[in-house]
């Protein structure tokens, strides 16, 4: 056969018994490849889904498409490496269209001549299918020599600690499908006339391969088997690996860029990501350290966008090329940190899932909670990988020096080429260590406490941010003080943000002069605060302490918000001189609904020299060469570049770039907080920059941020040590004071430009969505109002009406008693000193004495039977136990003559126990009726005793009560004390007429005459539970405290029920006398209510608290009533909320712990 002539072979000359089984057998191979991919991306989908709910990021979806088109197809993440780029996009597009064609082997192993009906046989098709077999080849190709020249045994190549035997098997795979596509197309070309050896526009490679194969439809099926078997073992190796991010960021890439997580497609650099929890926002207020999520402390405390990122990352390096800590020998690598974090998440998984299932949260088995693996359904999940996040050596998935080397620069966020967001994880971690854990670097504590109690991280008094203004003023130079010389913004444009670093850093006050005279010299209307300027907070938000930083936030929109009031937003101009300050205010302070126009000092500089208002008259920088350093929080987290190149331009000066630059940058080392903490590990970060500055062969280094000027100035100072004169080492300064020395007249500044707004001014602006909102929450509030009167009133008729029922009730049994007792006992006089009944034990040391006088509280009537013996003494050592609760009804009127039923029980007094074995008088004949007084005089002839004190009992629970006043006219007997063991609460009214058996204290509540059930019931007093408190308990809310610096939420440990006591609930109205011979109940066998006869009903009050009472040993107690609770004029806290405390300058959140239950709260004094 000629191998050069042109393929004569047609579909009759197919080996169909050959290639038939052939394509069955590929088919039939490729099914377990499908389902070991399938189930792998599977457990990614459900893994991912493991992650807390996120914020925003499914808005603007068709601004999010856009930008996912715009990075996928124009590669403008890999535009950095041109090289790369396009051997990547050749490789990307080859894979993305080339499955196309790669699907297209399934038909060509049974039908060699064969593929996609319709499109197969288009001249377009045939050019596409050329140009991706060609491209990925080539692409493929490229990158496999890239990668082999950068090598990964270095620790500065982008490629160390990748998983290079992933890397290359991936490679292989896909130069294997870019052969496949080639081969089978030039095999088909040489073997099939309907090719007629190719066209030179549509197979202009591939005819000329086909001149060297064989003309057999045979090898066109091996080839296209070929084809389809490597992507299926592909496709079952990466399916068993899903950590292998090189592979599977073909598919996860395209939802990371799309759920970026600003949906405009800037990257995840500027503000820090919010501290969220359960999809919201977390706050002071409604922080909860129960329920939600601070920070993040172990796996499952990432958000879903958190997972997707650590499945995403490809490992190509680029974030780690391009950090300042690992290029400085420092142990963090950004790529690293997010495949370790890859690796926990994907082995945590399982358990995570499982605990899921089973109803236990996954962390808790792995921090400790020993509890939840003794379930007998957990045994299976026993061995748990899930680890603490931040932790030394194998106890945490990440080293704290990896955590705390970060500055926060941003070059790793620049850098990824899938979106993936490093710093908003590692600010989530350190917020865990700082706002949880409370481990972080010993310099941060001093930061913290500085910034909370001075509102700076430097611990300066705050009126030494006056000390500049004045020696401005003292040489010419105006600068109004908000609130000292202007009272509002109306002929005001621009708010002057000094900065803590403008006023407290002797250099970077420099910068704040001269600032300050070119606006004066300009004309431009600004002013500052002073003295009212706080931190902005960057330093706190970075290092974790988010707390502090809304604090801090919150309280300076307070303070801008007054300044501006009646400007509108977008004429609320501020100036900066700091990079941080300049990111917080523009970026993060929006968040808080701080809404402000920030430009950045050399921006506004610029903006008035093209206006004309300022103008360069001499030149001492020409031909000076200046470099300049971009700070990372202007440059590269704002993208402003330009305004500080030009100025210095406009200076005269010549302008050295550094090789690492704008986008690239290299951080200064002070940034996330590091500006703060000292650097014990590899090469300072400063002196790498300044190397790399001073290599320029420059005599000036500019700089655009006091930060930078501070690291950049230090670096300086120490590689120039060895020059003695420090005025002739490379000098740090920035770009204002560069300018300004280029506007001097005779070392003079010109005279000043007749101030005017650069803009024209829109004032009396009201915020109408502001207005809005205190309208809803008035309503709101109102509403809530209004609801909370209803529930009261509800619970005040349900209350009532119960009440109504309890004493139709006690009417009923009271009368079928009086019933009963008139039958038994008729007449029968009381028995004077009647012993108690066997069994019963007598009252210790008290012995018997004739005539015991009537309890106080519980006055006699005249009896008609038989009367008290007046005067008599009361038994020593017997002390009568006080009446509690409500005064005896004096006269209350009984039938005459009418005997008291022996087997009528008495009901005891609320809280008052009767003196052990101090046996009633059986048969004591009632008094004589006597008309009731009314409501009104009963209370007004009452005498209030004195209040009772707190009890404690036997098991160590306190017990708070009154006593009831006496009643008006009826003085206890001298000499005969009130049982200090008994606590106060509300007693049964006891019937005037009662006589006392002779030597034994008398009960409490007194028996009535049955035929006290027909008199008139006098009127309920107010129930004590229904007054209102003195003082209303404190609302549920989290408040701070601080420890160390650090503001934690945390509780107040509650009261247990009881610990603001409400008001007591009355007794029952009257009780009867208890059995003769009956010794009084023990306390838990007290029935819940006793029936009384119906003895007229006696005004109820309010017990009050007793102060200073002593305790008294503990008594054997009668039953008690419904207890009174005592009012309590000191606010709690609810039970159940979450309390802010500070330890430190560090805000945490801490859970309530309970108090024990029945411990009520200190009485009032």
């Amino acid at each position: 056969m000629d191998l050069l002539a042109a393929g004569q072979a047609t579909s009759n000359d197919i080996p169909w018994n050959i290639t038939v089984p052939l394509g069955i057998i590929g088919a039939l191979l490729s099914l377990p490849a499908w389902i070991f991919f399938i189930r792998g991306a599977a457990q990614i989908f459900t893994t991912i889904r493991l992650g807390q709910p996120a914020l925003k990021r499914t808005d603007n979806p068709a601004g999010r498409l856009m930008n996912l088109i715009k990075e996928i197809v124009g590669h403008t993440k890999m535009a950095k490496k041109p090289g790369v780029a396009i051997a990547h996009w050749l490789v990307m597009v080859g894979f993305l269209l080339g499955s196309m064609v790669w699907f297209e082997a399934y038909i060509q192993i049974f039908d060699p001549e064969g593929g996609w009906p319709i499109i197969g046989d288009w001249g377009l098709y045939h050019f596409v299918d050329e140009l991706l077999g060609l491209g990925t080849v080539l692409g493929i190709i490229a990158l496999i020599i890239i990668r082999q020249k950068i090598g990964d045994k270095d620790k500065k190549a982008r490629f160390y600690g990748s998983n290079s035997k992933a890397a290359y098997f991936v490679e292989a795979v896909v130069l294997i499908e870019g052969l496949g596509m080639i081969l089978v197309k030039s095999s088909k070309i040489a073997t099939f006339a309907s090719y007629e050896g190719g066209h030179v526009a549509t197979d202009f490679f591939t005819m000329q391969v086909a001149k060297i194969l064989p003309e057999s439809p045979l090898l066109v099926s091996i080839f296209a088997l070929i084809k389809l078997l490597s992507g299926m073992i592909w496709l079952f190796i990466v399916g068993q690996n899903v950590k292998w991010g090189v592979a599977w960021h073909r598919f996860m890439a395209f939802f990371n860029i799309f759920l970026k997580r600003n949906s405009d497609g800037r990257n995840a650099l500027g503000a820090a990501k919010p501290m969220t929890s359960k999809g919201r926002v977390l706050t002071m207020e409604n922080a909860d350290p129960e329920t939600d999520k601070i920070g993040a402390g172990t796996i499952d405390d990432f958000t879903w966008k958190g997972w997707m990122d650590f499945t995403s990352c490809t490992e190509c390096g680029r974030c780690q090329e391009q950090c300042p800590a690992w290029n400085t020998a420092k142990p963090l690598s950004p790529k690293l940190l997010i495949t370790a974090l890859r690796d926990n998440a994907i082995e945590s998984a399982p358990y995570l899932k499982a605990a899921k299932a089973e109803g236990a949260r996954g962390a808790g088995m792995f921090s400790g909670d020993t509890a939840v693996l003794d379930d007998p359904a957990m045994d299976a999940h026993a061995d748990m990988p899930l680890l603490q996040l931040v932790a030394s050596g194998e106890q945490g998935v990440i080293d704290p020096d990896i955590l705390w080397s970060c500055t926060n620069c941003g070059a790793c966020v620049e850098q990824c080429p899938v979106d993936i967001e490093h710093i908003d994880h590692i600010v989530d971690m350190r917020r865990y260590q700082v706002l949880v854990d409370s481990e972080f670097p010993t310099e941060l504590g001093g930061l913290f406490k500085n910034m909370e109690t001075k509102g700076n991280p430097w611990g300066q008094n705050n009126n030494k941010r006056s000390e500049w203004i004045e020696a401005a003023k003292a040489d010419g130079i105006d600068i109004p003080v908000y609130g000292q010389d202007i009272e509002n913004f109306d002929d005001t444009e621009y708010l002057f943000w000094v900065g803590c670093a403008g006023v407290y850093d002797d250099n970077a006050t420099k910068t704040t002069r001269a600032v300050a005279d070119l606006l004066y010299t300009a004309g431009v209307k600004f002013a500052v605060l002073g003295e009212g300027e706080g931190c902005t907070g960057d330093s706190a938000r970075r290092a974790g302490n988010e707390f502090l930083f809304q604090m801090m936030a919150e309280q300076n929109i307070e303070v801008l918000d007054d300044a501006f009031e009646g400007v509108p937003p977008k004429q609320r101009k501020i100036v900066v001189t700091c990079a941080h300050c300049f990111n917080t205010l523009r970026n993060e302070y929006p968040e808080m609904g701080g809404n402000y126009d920030v430009v950045h000092h050399t921006q506004l500089l610029n903006k008035l020299i093209r206006e004309g208002r300022l103008e360069p008259v001499n030149s001492p920088q020409a031909g000076r060469q200046v470099t300049y350093h971009d700070p990372c929080f202007l440059g590269r987290h704002n993208k402003v570049f330009e305004a500080p190149r030009e100025l210095i331009g406009a200076s005269g000066a010549n302008l050295v770039e550094m090789e690492r630059n704008r986008n690239t940058g290299f951080c200064c080392g002070a940034g996330g907080a590091r500006m703060w903490m000292e650097e014990h590990i590899g090469e300072r970060i400063n002196l790498n920059r300044t190397d790399e500055a001073l290599a320029t062969g420059s005599d000036t280094i500019a700089v655009g941020c006091p930060f930078c000027k501070t690291m950049m100035n230090d670096g300086v100072n120490n590689r120039q040590s060895d020059i003695e004169d420090k005025s002739e080492r490379t000098q740090v300064v920035d770009i204002a004071q560069m300018f300004r020395e280029s506007i001097l007249v005779d070392g003079e500044l010109p005279a000043a430009k007749e101030p005017e707004f650069l803009v024209a001014p829109e004032r009396g602006w009201v915020d109408e969505e502001k207005l809005a909102r205190e309208e809803a929450e008035r309503k709101a509030e109102e509403e809530a109002k209004r609801r909370a009167e209803e529930e009261k009133k509800r619970k005040a008729e349900q209350k009532a009406a119960e009440d109504a029922k309890k004493k139709e009730t006690a009417a009923a049994g009271a009368a079928a008693a009086g019933a009963a007792g008139v039958a038994a006992g008729a007449g029968a006089p009381g028995a004077p000193g009647a012993p108690a009944a066997p069994g019963a034990p007598a009252a210790p040391a008290a012995p018997k004495a004739p005539s015991a006088p009537a309890a106080p509280g519980a006055p006699q009537a005249p009896s008609a039977g038989a009367p008290a013996a007046p005067g008599a003494p009361a038994a020593p050592g017997a002390p009568q136990a006080p009446s509690a609760g409500a005064p005896a009804a004096p006269g209350a009127p009984a039938a005459p003559g009418a005997p008291v039923a022996p087997g009528a029980p008495q009901a005891p007094s609320a809280g008052a126990p009767a003196a052990p074995g101090a046996p009633a008088a059986p048969g004591a004949p009632a008094a004589p009726a006597k008309e009731e007084p009314s409501r009104e005089e009963s209370t007004a002839a009452t005498t209030p005793t004195a209040p009772a004190a707190a009890e404690t009992t036997s098991d160590g629970k306190i017990k708070l009560g009154a006593t009831a006043p006496a009643a008006p006219g009826a003085p206890s007997t001298p000499g005969a004390p009130a049982t200090p063991s008994a606590p106060a609460a509300p007693a049964a009214p006891a019937a005037p007429s009662a006589p006392v058996a002779p030597a034994a204290p008398a009960a409490p509540s007194a028996p009535v005459a049955p035929a006290a059930s027909a008199a008139t019931e006098t009127p309920e007093a107010p129930s004590a539970e229904k007054s209102e408190p003195a003082t209303p308990s404190a609302p549920a809310k989290s408040s701070a405290s601080t420890e160390g610096g650090v503001i934690k939420l945390g509780a107040m440990t509650p009261g247990a029920p009881g610990a603001s006591a409400p008001a007591a609930p009355s007794a029952p109205a009257a009780a009867p006398a208890a059995p003769a011979q009956d010794e009084a109940p023990a306390e838990d066998e007290a029935p819940a209510e006793a029936q009384a006869p119906a003895a007229p009903e006696t005004p109820k009050a309010p017990a009050p608290a007793a102060p200073g009472a002593p305790v008294a040993p503990p008594a054997p107690a009668a039953p008690a009533a419904e207890e009174a609770p005592v009012e309590d004029n000191t606010p709690t806290q609810e039970q159940g909320q979450s309390q802010a405390k500070t330890e430190g300058g560090i805000i945490k959140i801490t859970p309530n712990v309970p108090g024990a239950p029945g411990t009520p709260g200190a009485p009032n004094a």
